[in-house]
Formats: structure tokens, C-alpha cells, sequence
């Protein structure tokens, strides 16, 4: 015992030297592991971010494409009311407006880097602000818009079905060689027309919902869109530098 304690006081800073060693040499394996993990996780979140940016602009593509056909509707649906309302007369070129007032327009758009982020567990994205806006997009105003288009595509299968048949020759008329719904609809009696309180109901109504679906539902939406574009381009520039 007592050569023990002789040995430990004689020895004791060269212990206490080997213990220092050991434990900054575990400290810093754990720092250089938590620096390999940060920078992974930092790759990653980059990843993602840079991901969403390109499929937010390649939804506001789609946006922007699908508010010029929904003009296009509007800009045909008002022709036609002025034509029937005024006892117009009926010329070939309303074929091309009947076959534009009913518009079956779908909202193609990507959520695969807003649901690699959320596999990975959401705060991945360490700015909570983007987080946020991106929640509030996909999982909020994405799905409001959605719900609106159900309906909106609802009634154009309803007006295919029950308005429009009996009273024109054919219905989605498009031809396949271009990217818009350009085409013919024939009505059968265009006189008849001007007297249907039915048909001339729908088309205004569909006219005032055409309105309401650029003004309110594809104006915010892109809007959002836009901004979101805009706070990502800022978010990965200041994680890139």
C-alpha cells in the first residue's frame, strides 16, 4: 500500500497528463463526428431546399399557363353571352368559343422534395420561417386550392354530361397538336340557344365561377408561389456562404 501511494505521487502528473490525452482525444472525435453529421445534414437540407425551388417554378409554369386558358374561357364565355343576348348571329368562329367555355383545367405540380423533407423529419430545414411557409403551402394552401379545382372540375363534367348534351354536336373536340384546348363545338340549334334559360344560366354561372377561379384561387396561389420562390433563392444563398 504504501509503495502504491509512493508510485502515485511520484507519477501523478504523467497520470494526469494521460487522462487529459484521453479525454481530449474523445472530445474531439465527438466534435469531428458532430462536424460530419452537421455537414451532411446541411447537404441535405440544401438538397431539399434547392429541390423545392425548381418544382415551385416548374409549378408556376403550370400556373401561369392554366390562368391563360382560364382567360381564354372567360374571353369566349363573355362573347358568347353578348352574341346570344343581342340576337346575334351565328358565324363559324363560335365553334371555337362554345368549345372554350367549358374548360376541364387540372393543376399538375410535384411534392416530392416537401415530402423527402418530411420523411427526413421536418426540421431538417433549420430556418423555421421557411419551414413554416413551406407547411403552410403544401400541406395547407395546396390542398385548399385542390378542393377548389374538385369542385370547379365537378361542374364542367356535370355541364358535359347534362348541359351541353343534345344541344351541340360533340364535346371535347381538342385536337392533339398542341399543348391548349383549342377546338370546335358545334351548337345543333344556335337560335335555341338565345331562348334556353337553362344553358344560358350555366354559362353565365360558369363565367362568374371562371372569374372567381383566376381572381381568387390561381391569383393567390401564385402569389404564395412566387414569394416562397423568393424566400428559398435568399435561404440557399445564405446556407451556401
Amino acid at each position: 500500500m504504501k509503495r502504491l501511494l509512493i508510485t502515485l505521487k511520484e507519477k501523478w502528473p504523467e497520470y494526469i497528463l494521460e487522462i487529459l490525452v484521453l479525454i481530449i482525444g474523445i472530445f474531439s472525435a465527438f466534435e469531428l463526428t458532430n462536424y460530419g453529421e452537421n455537414k451532411n445534414r446541411r447537404k441535405a437540407e440544401l438538397e431539399i431546399l434547392k429541390g423545392c425551388k425548381i418544382e415551385l417554378m416548374t409549378d408556376l409554369a403550370e400556373i401561369d399557363l392554366n390562368m391563360g386558358e382560364l382567360r381564354k374561357s372567360k374571353g369566349s364565355l363573355d362573347l358568347i353571352l353578348e352574341v346570344l343576348e343581342n340576337d346575334g348571329t351565328y358565324h363559324d368562329s363560335l365553334a371555337f368559343h362554345f368549345n372554350y367555355s367549358i374548360l376541364p383545367m387540372h393543376f399538375v405540380h410535384s411534392t416530392s422534395s416537401f415530402e423527402t423533407a418530411k420523411s427526413k423529419g421536418l426540421d431538417i430545414i433549420s430556418n423555421q420561417d421557411i419551414r413554416t411557409k413551406l407547411i403552410s403551402i403544401y400541406d395547407s394552401q395546396y390542398d385548399f386550392f385542390l378542393q377548389g379545382e374538385a369542385e370547379e372540375l365537378a361542374e364542367v363534367q356535370y355541364g358535359m354530361r347534362h348541359i351541353l348534351k343534345g344541344r351541340f354536336e360533340e364535346g371535347w373536340n381538342y385536337p392533339n397538336s398542341d399543348n391548349t384546348f383549342s377546338g370546335t363545338m358545334v351548337p345543333i340549334d344556335f337560335e335555341s340557344l338565345k331562348r334556353d334559360q337553362e344553358y344560358l344560366y350555366f354559362i353565365k354561372t360558369q363565367r362568374n365561377r371562371t372569374r372567381s377561379y383566376i381572381e381568387f384561387f390561381y391569383t393567390n396561389l401564385k402569389k404564395s408561389v412566387v414569394s416562397m420562390i423568393q424566400d428559398l433563392e435568399e435561404e440557399i444563398q445564405r446556407l451556401e456562404s
